[in-house]
C-alpha cells in the first residue's frame, strides 16, 4: 500500500507539472502580457515574478480538475508501477513460496484506489465548486478572478418568462441591460420588464434588484388579436431563480461536472430549463465513477500481479489499453442518456456490466 501510494503522488505530480509547463511555453505570451500589465513601472526581476505570479495562479487551480478526471487513470499506473517492480525483484515467488496467494496480495491494491476514489469525492464536494470560477478562464484573462463577461441569450426560468441581457460579469453578479420577457400559455408576451442594469440578491437568492427598472403590460384582444400596450411604470425587484449561478451553468456546459452534490441538489430543485435527467447523471456518477475505478482495477491486475514470467513492457500496454477504454469509456457511458433506461441505471450499467468479467479476471488470477 505504502509503495503505491508514494507511486501515485509521484505519477499524479509529473503529470500535473509536465501538462502545465507545456501550457505555460505554448501561452507564454498570453502570461506576459498580463504580467507587463500588472507590473508596468518594476524592474526585469519584478517582471519575472509578476510573470510566474500570473502563470502559476492561472495553473494552480487545475491541480484539482486533473485529479477529479485522471485519478482513477493514474492510480492504476501506480499499481502497474509498484506490481511490475515486485515481478522484476521476484517477490511474487517468496511470496508464493510462503504459502499466501497472490490474491490475498491484490487486495492492498484495491484499498489504495478506494481510498483515492474517496479522495476524489472530497475534492469534488470541497474543492472543486470553489476553483470552479477559475476553471473557466481563458489565458488571456488569468489575471483576473473569474471567467469574463458574457452575453445572455434568451434563457427561460421556471415560470416560462425569458432573460435576455447583452452582458452578465460572472464575478460580480451584475447584469447590463437586462429584459425580463413574461409569456402567456400561447407563448405572446404579456409583460416586459427592463433595466439598466440588475444586481442579484445575495441574501434571499429570490431574484435581481433592478437599476433603472421599468415594466410594460400587454394586452391582447381575443376577438381581433390586437396588442395594446400600457404606460410604463417603475419596478425596482423582478424574482426568478435565474441566478449569476444558473446562468454561467447555461454559458459553460463544463461546468456542471465541477458541481458539488450539494449544488446538484439546488439544481434539482430549481431545474429551470435544465435537463434533470442530465443532473441526476452527474449525481449518481459521482459514486459510479467509484466503482468503476475499483473494477477497472481488479480487471487489470492479473496483467501484473501473476506467478508466470511475462514481459512486463508488453503487459503494461495491454493493461494501460484496458484500463484506458475502461475508464474513459465507462464515463461516456455514465453521462450519456440512454432512452427508456432511468438515469440511476443508466449511469451504473457500465458498472453492471463489468461485474461478471471482474469476477472472472479475479479467479483467473494465477498464484
Amino acid at each position: 500500500m505504502k509503495k503505491m501510494t508514494i507511486n501515485f503522488v509521484v505519477l499524479f505530480t509529473l503529470f500535473f507539472l509536465f501538462g502545465a509547463v507545456i501550457d505555460i511555453i505554448v501561452n507564454l505570451d498570453e502570461f506576459n502580457k498580463i504580467a507587463a500589465h500588472a507590473s508596468e513601472d518594476g524592474s526585469f526581476f519584478t517582471r519575472v515574478n509578476s510573470l510566474f505570479s500570473v502563470a502559476i495562479g492561472f495553473e494552480g487551480p487545475r491541480l484539482f480538475q486533473v485529479f477529479a478526471y485522471l485519478h482513477g487513470v493514474i492510480a492504476i499506473g501506480a499499481m502497474g508501477f509498484t506490481a511490475s517492480n515486485m515481478l522484476r525483484s521476484r517477490e511474487f515467488v517468496a511470496i508464493m513460496a510462503a504459502g499466501i496467494s497472490l490474491r490475498r496480495v491484490a487486495v492492498p491494491f484495491l484499498y489504495v484506489i478506494a481510498g483515492i476514489s474517496f479522495l476524489a469525492l472530497l475534492n469534488q464536494e470541497y474543492m472543486l465548486p470553489k476553483v470552479a470560477p477559475l476553471l473557466l478562464r481563458d489565458h488571456d484573462e488569468s489575471g483576473s478572478k473569474s471567467a469574463g463577461s458574457f452575453s445572455v441569450p434568451f434563457t427561460p426560468d421556471q415560470k416560462g418568462s425569458l432573460l435576455l441581457a447583452p452582458s452578465l460579469n460572472p464575478a460580480t453578479g451584475i447584469i447590463t441591460e437586462p429584459s425580463f420577457l413574461e409569456r402567456d400559455d400561447k407563448g405572446r408576451m404579456i409583460r416586459q420588464i427592463q433595466a439598466n442594469s440588475a444586481t442579484w440578491d445575495n441574501a434571499t437568492h429570490a431574484g435581481w434588484f433592478l437599476a433603472g427598472g421599468r415594466s410594460v403590460d400587454i394586452s391582447f384582444d381575443e376577438t381581433n388579436g390586437q396588442a395594446t400596450i400600457s404606460t410604463p411604470v417603475s419596478v425596482e425587484f423582478y424574482p426568478t431563480e435565474l441566478s449569476p449561478y444558473i446562468l454561467t451553468l447555461h454559458r459553460y456546459g463544463q461546468y456542471i461536472g465541477m458541481l458539488s452534490i450539494s449544488q446538484l441538489n439546488k439544481m434539482l430543485d430549481a431545474a429551470g430549463a435544465f435537463d434533470k435527467p442530465m443532473l441526476r447523471r452527474h449525481w449518481y456518477a459521482r459514486f459510479a465513477s467509484i466503482a468503476l475505478n475499483i473494477l477497472a482495477m481488479v480487471i487489470v491486475i492479473p496483467f501484473f500481479i501473476t506467478k508466470d514470467a511475462v514481459i512486463v513492457s508488453r503487459q503494461a500496454v495491454k493493461g494501460g489499453a484496458v484500463a484506458l477504454i475502461i475508464l474513459f469509456g465507462g464515463m461516456v457511458v455514465m453521462l450519456m442518456p440512454i432512452a427508456g433506461i432511468p438515469s440511476m441505471v443508466s449511469v451504473f450499467l457500465p458498472a453492471i456490466v463489468l461485474i461478471p468479467i471482474a469476477l472472472l479476471r479475479a479467479v483467473c488470477i494465477r498464484t
